[in-house]
């Protein structure tokens, strides 16, 4: 399957299939017949498909490099390794950089090809649940900071991506369910048809049923894309819908030091401390009532390593980018699979629902 991302000159195709990592190196050939590669990936993956690589490295002449796995090394420091290698081997300015693995590889060779001699393409090739359905797609490259997530990046759309399932094979059970998180999000912002499918497909994709999977893949892609060609840079707001759950989640992350917690594992919480205080305001529909105790049920609950503290947590939560004018700018939902971004909850509210949820 394809998915056209539209955005004019910056318009990328995605391409979702599984097994179509063995005619990567072939279709990146073909497309960029004169450039120069470097392939960025992490240890971990670089174990686990060092002939896949080898392959890829062969045919394309690409540098591998490999950066430390997990969401710690989402710094500045592993940007400016990445820039190193460039740099090293006069990589130009027509050169191609290749994003192999998931969300922290992905948004910080982004950024580093972002930077690099002012802008050099970039492809996503995604290894994880999370990336292949939310960080591949959209052009939101960065690193974190201690004082927050994702605070230090840049805007820069990939020139394709390649969404392999048969990646997720290799994914243990709690990167898999982190991942899930990412693809249950698009049940409270793509629509009712997106709730519907979710909810009617839940266990099916618990059990990884290549059908059911494949299908939630696709088309959790379909509909970040359209978020992103109507508010590619977050202008309009529509786009911060995509964040539904993350600001809880990001003050979670960082509250927990950006390791002791998976980025899902934390959307799954922040998923529901959005649902509770949309209760709390009357935000959700109450004809709606039925359907989302339903769906709230299925939400998955990762153990977390430690008690949160509130006021910690809260806090933590105005690092988000979405707040505007010292406001914390919520989305929460409405009625099935429609959300809202609010910015007048009560302080009081906020804190209820990180007590009743987390405490």
């Amino acid at each position: 399957m394809q998915i056209t991302v539209n955005l004019r000159e910056r318009s990328y195709p995605i391409f979702v299939e599984n097994g179509i990592s063995a005619d990567v190196a072939r279709r990146l050939r073909e497309q960029f017949p004169k450039s120069r590669f470097a392939i960025v990936t992490n240890v971990t993956l670089a174990a686990l498909y060092r002939e896949t690589l080898s392959a890829w490295s062969e045919m394309l002449g690409a540098v591998i490099h490999e950066m430390p796995d997990g969401e710690r090394y989402k710094t500045i420091e592993s940007w400016c390794g990445i820039l190193d290698v460039l740099l090293r081997e006069k990589l130009e300015r027509s050169s191609v950089i290749i994003a192999f693995g998931g969300g922290v590889v992905g948004d910080v060779t982004g950024f580093a090809a972002a930077a690099f001699l002012r802008g050099v393409a970039f492809v996503q090739i995604p290894t994880t649940l999370l990336a292949m359905v939310d960080s591949s797609v959209g052009g939101k490259t960065a690193v974190d900071h201690p004082l927050g997530k994702n605070l230090i990046g840049a805007f820069h759309q990939p020139r394709a991506v390649f969404v392999d399932t048969a990646f997720l094979a290799t994914l243990s059970d709690r990167e898999f369910a982190s991942g899930y998180a990412e693809l249950f999000k698009y049940s409270f912002i793509g629509g009712k048809d997106m709730f519907d499918f979710v909810v009617g497909n839940h266990e099916a994709i618990v059990r990884r049923e290549p059908a059911a999977l494949l299908e939630g893949v696709e088309r959790s892609i379909a509909i970040k894309a359209n978020v992103v060609e109507q508010d590619e840079q977050e202008t309009s707001g529509l786009r911060a819908q995509l964040n539904f759950g993350h600001t809880f989640a990001h003050a979670l992350e960082r509250f927990f030091h950006f390791g002791d917690i998976l980025h899902g594992e934390a959307v799954w919480w922040g998923m529901l401390c959005a649902i509770d205080c949309s209760r709390r305001t009357g935000t959700i529909n109450c004809e709606a009532t039925a359907e989302y105790e339903r769906i709230e049920k299925l939400i998955l609950r990762p153990s977390l390593p430690r008690k949160v503290d509130v006021e910690a947590v809260y806090d933590m939560m105005f690092t988000d980018k979405k707040v505007a004018d010292g406001k914390l700018r919520l989305v929460l939902p409405t009625r099935p699979g429609t959300s809202t971004v609010r910015g007048d909850i009560p302080a009081g509210m906020v804190k209820a629902s990180i007590v009743s949820v987390l405490g």
